[in-house]
């Protein structure tokens, strides 16, 4: 063991000086500042944990009545806009005498909008004493039977106070008979002679959730009592420890007080609602707290430990990580010498520098040998403008490295081909990279055999540029030579390779920083055949025509597509494809105007899909082909628009007459069943209308044309055949079986007999007597 020890030390420590020093400064590094932050740190946990775990109670005591006092005010709030509104300010009395009906359901829709809009909310009741009726959203209509209850609702309507909340349960109102609290108002708010009573129920679980989030602690008890100290809910315990509400309003300025309860010693803190007056009670079993800001001391003490042991650990190991790089250098220096380091490793790569210097050099005349194929790379990057930031020196010092001339006019074409061609087909789609180097072997040879300058550049997407430099006195006699050589290098590349080859010339210029836009007007030309066609030399033009400069995306005519696919109009969203196709004329110089105006038609076209609930892969196939890259492949308009209307107008108007057709069966039902069931309110065609989300007009129409009634006219059918079910069955008045239909007296009777050929009266007579 021994004997290990000291090779260990004499090979790390001994020879290697600068892995010794390493491990030194790192262990001291890494040691001292975990040995202060792990001090200071349980100093600091120690004072700071105990204060911080004291006022923690406080602040959950401000969160839970902050939370609930805002949802009450908010509640209330509410309630208040609700009975000030325009329907509870009108004269109620008046509206119930002459439209009973629509009365209730006015009421009954506005009580369900305020339940809605507040969803803390139990219940909603509204309680009119001259009929002894209570309606309310959740139980709907029903009448308060016992003498003791409309007794205690009445005194309660003659007290003076116009809204108030109430603790505990409140029995005069059936479902009201568990903990919570209710919110009683007065309608019409603030009358002299108020008509009826509004009952807002918030139950206990509101409260209870409320509370719960804020429990952190094993043993926690947490209590909200009213002003009189009756427990409205609780946490952790179902009663009210005895004197504790004393000992709450006797604490005066003592902000939390020790509490002794069942033999247990609680930390009680309490807070004081300012909206109702509500006291806040949480009690914290003593141990712990202790127990909390105990751990955290010992938590603190372990981290510092085990932040010691590990830093010792990865500084050692990251030392030696750090250090391998200087061991494979000096390994790769010594180039498989046995010999051992009799210096330190800078001083043996020092030494060993002057013999790699040689190695060095065949490296760099080896690049030298690869220098074409950098040449082309420098040249791809100057037409992509990769140095259009580069200064003129240091452009200069590039142009002399690759050995181009800096003051020449340089032209650039670019070669495109095509592999669907006629006749003999001699390549296949994975021979790209072999045409390609076919194309720039032949426009090199051809430049050389005209005596011109220039490079070949494979643009690696499947095309080829050539860039032509010449001398400016040169060009002013040969303007044509370029576009003869363009033509020459066609047909060349067309006759040996039989494809479809297009060439795009560029203009000229003096300037290497406008390379990339004459690059650019090259692209542009063979991007044209879009239009003009392929299998040609196209120049590009330069300047502007007068279409192409007032050339704007169709947005009015997307819209129009638009509108016709969501109305499942075929014809119309055919024409507005054609008149697409149309308005692409005014870019016929831009042809990648084109297809971005066709890619934005259809993602239109698919975003109203989405919008219908049509997927992708009910437009494309299972395949699930990419759209736009169809779109790239696509050579003309004609075949574009056609490629449209197959894959994406004739499945879109498909799929909405089909959703059209369910959908008006499902909105009709609905209207069918909101009838069936509120056909004793006073029901409109507007009213259905909102709840289906149509226009009045559009529902008339559609009732109609599904049920072949009108909707007035299925309205009293409905109405009619409940009013003969109670004339049979009950022994209800006449005038009260037209309230229970809907009706007042004189429109039942006049309606009955025309629907029936006689009165009520006479019906139920030929009834009886049959």
């Amino acid at each position: 063991m021994r004997k290990i020890l000291t090779n260990f030390w004499k090979r790390f420590f001994h020879r290697k000086t600068i892995f010794r020093n390493m491990i030194t400064l790192s262990l001291f590094a890494a040691i001292i500042p975990v040995l202060v932050v792990g001090i200071g740190s349980y100093l600091y946990s120690a004072s700071a944990v105990q204060s911080e775990v004291n006022q923690s109670n406080v602040r959950i005591l401000n969160n839970v009545s902050s939370t609930i006092d805002s949802t009450l005010d908010r509640i209330q709030n509410n309630a208040i806009q609700m009975l000030l509104g325009y329907f509870f300010s009108s004269n109620l009395t008046e509206l119930k005498n002459t439209n009973y009906a629509g009365f209730y359901s006015r009421s009954s829709s506005e009580l369900s909008a305020l339940m809605n809009g507040n969803k803390e909310v139990g219940d909603v009741a509204m309680y009119v004493p001259d009929e002894g009726y209570l309606i309310s959203p959740i139980y709907g209509g029903r009448r308060i039977e016992g003498i003791a209850e409309r007794e205690a609702l009445l005194k309660e309507l003659g007290t003076d106070d116009q809204i108030k909340w109430v603790s505990g349960p409140y029995p005069s109102i059936p479902g009201y008979n568990d903990n919570g609290v209710t919110l009683i108002a007065k309608m019409p708010l603030l009358a002299k002679q108020p008509i009826g009573l509004m009952f807002i129920r918030i139950n206990e679980e509101l409260f209870q959730n409320i509370m719960k989030r804020f429990i952190s602690y094993k043993g926690e008890q947490m209590f909200i009592l009213d002003d009189k100290g009756a427990l409205i809910t609780s946490m952790g315990g179902s009663e009210v420890p005895p004197g504790l509400f004393d000992r709450v309003t006797q604490k005066g300025s003592e902000q939390r007080f020790q509490f002794a309860f069942n033999g247990i010693e609680y930390m009680a803190t309490p807070i004081t609602s300012s909206f109702n007056k509500w006291q806040y009670i949480n009690m914290v079993p003593i141990d712990q707290l202790n127990a909390k800001s105990n751990g955290i001391k010992l938590i603190t003490l372990v981290i510092v430990l085990v932040c010691l042991v590990l830093g010792a650990l990865i500084t050692l190991w990251g030392t030696r990580r750090v250090y391998r790089p200087i061991q494979n250098l000096v390994a790769y220096v010594k180039d498989g010498q046995t010999d051992e380091v009799e210096t330190d490793e800078v001083g043996f790569v020092h030494k060993r520098w002057a013999e790699l210097s040689s190695t060095a050099n065949d490296m760099q005349q080896q690049l030298s040998d690869q220098l074409p194929l950098i040449r082309e790379i420098f040249a791809l990057q100057l037409l992509q403008g990769r140095f259009l930031y580069y200064s003129e020196d240091q452009l200069a010092s590039m142009l002399r490295r690759y050995n181009v001339p800096a003051d020449k006019e340089s032209i650039v074409i670019v070669i495109a081909f095509d592999l669907q061609s006629e006749g003999k087909v001699r390549f296949q789609e994975n021979d790209r990279e072999l045409i390609v180097f076919a194309v720039k072997n032949i426009a090199s040879e051809l430049i050389q055999s005209h005596a011109m300058e220039g490079i070949g550049i494979n643009l690696l997407n499947d095309q080829v540029a050539v860039w032509l430099y010449r001398d400016p006195l040169q060009a002013e006699d040969d303007e044509s030579d370029i576009k003869q050589f363009a033509e020459r290098l066609r047909l060349l590349v067309s006759d040996y390779l039989h494809l479809q080859v297009t060439i795009g010339l560029s203009g000229k210029s003096e300037q290497i920083s406008e390379l990339p836009e004459l690059y650019e007007e090259a692209l542009l030309a063979v991007r044209s055949r879009i239009i003009v066609g392929g299998n040609q030399v196209i120049a590009h033009t330069s300047g502007k025509s007068h279409s192409d400069m007032h050339y704007r995306y169709p947005l009015e005519i997307e819209t129009h597509f638009e509108n016709s696919l969501q109305l499942g109009d075929r014809d119309e969203a055919v024409r507005m494809m054609d008149e697409f196709a149309k308005s692409m004329g005014a870019a016929i110089q831009k042809p990648e105007l084109i297809q971005m105006s066709y890619y934005r038609l259809l993602t239109a076209a698919i975003r109203t899909a989405y919008m219908l609930g049509l997927d992708t892969a009910q437009l494309f196939g299972e395949s699930n082909e990419d759209p736009y890259l169809h779109i790239r492949n696509i050579s003309t308009t004609y075949e574009l628009n056609a490629w449209f209307k197959e894959q994406l107008v004739e499945p879109i108007v498909a799929y909405v007459h089909g959703k059209q057709h369910q959908e008006h069966e499902q909105l009709i039902a609905k209207v069918v069943r909101y009838m069936e069931e509120n056909y004793h309110f006073d029901l409109s065609l507007d009213q259905c209308a909102q709840i289906c989300g149509l226009s009045p007009q559009y529902l008339s129409k559609l009732f109609k044309k599904k049920k072949d009634l009108s909707f007035i006219e299925y309205l009293t059918k409905v109405r009619i055949e409940k009013s003969i079910e109670l004339l049979r069955t009950t022994d209800l008045s006449v005038s009260d079986v037209a309230e229970r239909v809907g009706y007042q007296m004189k429109n039942f009777i006049r309606v009955f007999k025309k629907q029936m050929g006689v009165t009520p009266g006479q019906f139920r007579g030929s009834d009886e007597e049959n």
